[in-house]
């Protein structure tokens, strides 16, 4: 393992969760590099992408955990947690994941073990000079703070593990948007005598909790698919305690829940169905320079439009049908609650995929659900409010409910920790808004201003929204260059890793990866002015808030569009290999892992000697 020095000078350093060091020849003299990154997939091809293009680097990784692996890391797993992406497309492409058994699958989708397992053989069969991926983690290892530095040479001081410090030009930062618990402040909560947890920690306190002759009465918080893979979990357990689960009535409403099977026979599961340039043409979205005669026309004509709206009017119809609210076994259970509240193409209560055979039916017949606002918590129970659209005497009046163990399903606080305020919000991060610089928000507020109009004539379609609920944002948006670089950073000496919300994470990683290896070694050739890019930023922000609603108030919101972004990624380094042979395959063909698996060595014969 390489020793990191203290207060040593370092030429590049990536950040995340945990950290990874790199020491290399740059120019024929001895440079070193360090690479602070977090060990899950952003981290991981970081590394990897690093190392192919410059073979000869010393890599050491800081995690902060005592394993790897991130989200699926395995003290987050537990029994029921299953992906959300399928085999093939859960793996990176110069290492195919061996699929798991039959009996472990349900089209496609698996148990999270399997990725956690993929995941540490991937970094120990990955060797550079010697060395594997994992030799080069340092585990129990966090970043405390990041700081600008004016000494010549060096941009960045690193404070890990409270009092360690290291000096670096250069920085990456693959913290993604998974990191930091968001946790609400509820009033009462501090007198509250029942266990607490986020569902972070589910994975690794879940097989004691659920055994707990203590714990009879279990509350989930939250609205999303975590929320739902936790009551999965606890529907599941053999004890049958009480399980009650809240989404907030002011919220944006419970996830919408994709069905497993995909409804074409060409596509093995719903993930294959959705994630190919063909549905890519039916959304509505402004990655890449060219768009294809399929999307102009879905999206550039009036009739094509008609088309679209009508296409995916119907699909909502039909999942809301298949997922039966009004479901007899869940009538006692407020399961009805559970129906999502905006159109699916609007992705504005987020989604997720019933991945279990069992999933919505064993919610149903064991998940008291309710759509309230939290009032207050007491020693022993949590209060709720009345229901604003109450349709019954009973959702009148408040309702107290004993609870034993609460469960935050509340997602992730979307700012950071890692860089003050002033400073975040000078790279493009999210902050909170009172933290905000006014001048800087006001230049912004006036580039989105001017791009709005040229996104809604762009595409007519998000002029008309569906009637929602806007909650006002609390924290400014993203406003990176390509989601990932600051704007007005000449230098070229930071780049930031994962901070997208998108539909499949592993081919995310590999094109962020490499893209952000292009862009730290200048191999980027046309690359915008400043003033460019952030008109370029400023559309993406303003079609964000346009298209995703409140979900794209971050400006990070990617969901449905992962295929275009990672094409304009790769577009712009001037690749090709990802795209298939045929106009009629690489219109149709599923997005696959393997798609990708020229892309390094492709890069490598046009930038590096």
């Amino acid at each position: 393992m390489i020793q990191v020095m203290a207060n040593e000078i370092y030429d590049v350093v990536i950040i995340g969760t945990g950290t990874l060091l790199a020491i290399e020849d740059v120019g024929g003299q001895s440079a070193e590099i360090l690479w602070l990154c977090v060990v899950g997939l952003y981290g991981i091809q970081a590394a990897r992408y690093y190392l192919d293009v410059h073979p000869d680097a010393r890599l050491v990784m800081l995690e902060a955990e005592d394993v790897l692996g991130g989200t699926w890391s395995s003290k987050r797993n537990y029994p029921d947690f299953w992906t959300q992406t399928p085999v093939k497309m859960a793996e990176f492409s110069d290492r195919p994941m061996t699929p798991p058994p039959d009996e472990d699958q349900y089209y496609g989708y698996f148990p999270a073990r399997y990725t956690t397992a993929y995941l540490e053989s991937y970094v120990d069969d990955h060797n550079y000079a010697g060395q594997s991926i994992r030799d080069r983690i340092l585990f129990n290892a966090s970043v405390d703070s990041v700081s600008r530095t004016k000494e010549p040479g060096v941009q960045w001081t690193i404070v890990f593990n409270t009092n360690r410090t290291i000096r670096t030009s250069t920085l990456i930062d693959a913290t993604g948007m998974t990191s930091q618990p968001n946790i609400p402040d509820l009033s009462g909560s501090s007198v509250f005598k029942g266990e607490t947890l986020h569902h972070k920690s589910w994975g690794y306190e879940q097989s004691i909790l659920l055994k707990d002759p203590s714990v009879r009465s279990i509350c989930i918080i939250g609205g999303a698919k975590s929320a739902a893979d936790v009551a999965y979990a606890c529907a599941k357990s053999p004890r049958k305690q009480k399980i009650h689960w809240v989404v907030r009535e002011d919220g944006n409403g419970p996830s919408a829940f994709f069905a497993a099977p995909a409804m074409s026979a060409r596509y093995a599961n719903s993930n294959e169905g959705f994630y190919n340039r063909f549905l890519g043409s039916f959304l509505p979205n402004r990655f890449g320079q060219k768009w294809g005669w399929l999307k102009w026309f879905l999206q550039g004509t009036a009739f094509g439009r008609w088309y679209v709206k009508r296409l995916w009017d119907g699909f909502d119809k039909g999942l809301r049908a298949s997922l039966d609210y009004q479901r007899e076994e869940g009538k006692q259970m407020g399961f009805a609650n559970l129906e999502y509240d905006t159109p699916i193409f609007w992705q504005n209560d987020s989604s997720g995929v019933s991945n279990h055979p069992d999933f919505l039916s064993s919610i149903a017949k064991s998940v008291h659900v309710y759509r309230r606002n939290i009032s207050h918590l007491s020693e022993n129970s949590i209060t709720l409010q009345p229901r604003r659209s109450a349709t019954s005497l009973e959702e009148e009046k408040p309702l107290t409910i004993p609870v034993d163990l609460l469960v935050y399903c509340t997602g992730w606080s979307a700012t950071t920790k890692l860089f003050p305020a002033h400073q975040a919000h000078e790279f493009g991060l999210a902050v909170p808004r009172e933290d905000a610089n006014p001048e800087i928000e006001a230049h912004w507020h006036d580039l989105e201003k001017v791009a709005d109009p040229v996104i809604l004539s762009r595409f007519p379609t998000l002029k008309h929204p569906p009637a929602y609920r806007k909650i006002a944002p609390t924290e400014t948006p993203f406003r990176l260059y390509k989601a990932m670089a600051p704007t007005a950073d000449d230098s070229h000496s930071i780049v930031f890793l994962g901070k997208t919300v998108v539909g499949d994470n592993f081919r995310n990683a590999e094109a962020q990866a490499l893209w952000a290896v292009a862009y730290l070694d200048g191999e980027i050739r046309h690359l915008p002015s400043q003033m460019e890019k952030e008109k370029e930023v400023a559309e993406t922000v303003a079609w964000d808030r346009r298209r995703y609603l409140n979900k794209g108030e971050l400006g990070s919101w990617l969901y449905y569009d992962v295929v275009n972004y990672v094409d304009a990624l790769l577009e712009q380094l001037e690749l090709s290999s990802h795209r298939q042979k045929g106009w009629r395959r690489d219109l149709l063909d599923p997005f696959l892992a393997a798609d990708l698996k020229s892309i390094g060595d492709e890069y490598k014969r046009a930038h590096v000697p």
